[in-house]
């Protein structure tokens, strides 16, 4: 499957409608236990391969969690996001870690205000599937890196079967309208190759199910849209429901399964 770049009205939307869908929300992700304490984020930071002297950036930063944990191991680390509420929500819970090598940056992830070769390491997690141009944030993320720089990526991943994916992307955007879409491990490649980025490992992220209720509250979704969506869960294929693994118990939805990876990509 290929996607095309978003136009540029319709760039400008997907952003807008990211901003909106966020700023309410900011404080729970940084609360999220699943943005907090996933296992995916200990990955990221062992793959980076830190000595302790790299700047990194960290692009939609979210809660602060993933620059919080890379300030740990690197010289420098500057928080980047689009929405403002999201990076004062970051900065906030940074501040009282009592970490003092975190910067804050507002920037859109596919217009990078940084000079080329600023950084040894670029990291997004859980946030690309959002990106109103995934080509445009590679590119801009090769940009940054210095030569033997890495990017690394956690991600929602697209599925090869067209289906399944065309049924997982319709249930993340329903919960959260500024999904843009999950991108296969093939599609990873492609955008770097294309931006001169050598893909050096790819690996499932096997995380905890969304516990439904939980999952829909931290958007904010309406009663109804959170009935219709459960209510459209329990209805699909058993195939599907047993490959999302959908647990219903009586006329309630009890959690699900997405799907995740790990892409690092090395700058030559």
């Amino acid at each position: 499957m290929s996607h095309q770049p978003e136009p540029a009205d319709d760039t400008a939307r997907i952003k807008e409608r990211v901003q909106a869908q966020f700023a309410p929300v900011a404080a729970s992700y940084v609360t999220s236990a699943t943005h907090a304490y996933g296992s995916d984020l200990a990955r990221l930071v062992e793959l980076a391969g830190m000595r302790g002297d790299e700047t990194v950036l960290d692009v939609a930063t979210g809660g602060g969690h993933t620059a919080l944990a890379f300030a740990h191991h690197a010289r420098r680390v500057v928080a980047s996001d689009l929405t403002l509420e999201m990076l004062c929500a970051a900065r906030n819970h940074i501040a009282v870690q009592s970490v003092a090598n975190v910067a804050y940056c507002r920037a859109a992830a596919e217009a990078l205000p940084f000079a080329p070769a600023s950084f040894d390491r670029v990291v997004c997690r859980v946030a690309a599937h959002h990106f109103a141009d995934i080509r445009a944030f590679v590119g801009e993320a090769a940009r940054a890196l210095r030569p033997g720089g890495l990017l690394l990526i956690s991600d929602h991943i697209g599925l090869e079967d067209v289906e399944l994916d065309t049924f997982m992307d319709r249930f993340e955007r329903w919960r959260d309208p500024s999904h843009v879409r999950a991108y296969t491990y093939a599609e990873w490649r492609t955008f770097c190759t294309a931006a001169v980025l050598r893909v050096e490992q790819s690996e499932d992220d096997f995380r905890e199910p969304y516990e439904f209720a939980s999952w829909t509250a931290r958007m904010r979704m309406p009663d109804d849209e959170r009935a219709a969506l459960e209510r459209w869960l329990i209805s699909a294929p058993p195939h599907v429901r047993t490959r999302f693994e959908i647990v219903v118990e009586g006329e309630r939805v009890i959690s699900l399964r997405g799907t995740f990876g790990l892409i690092v990509a090395r700058k030559p």
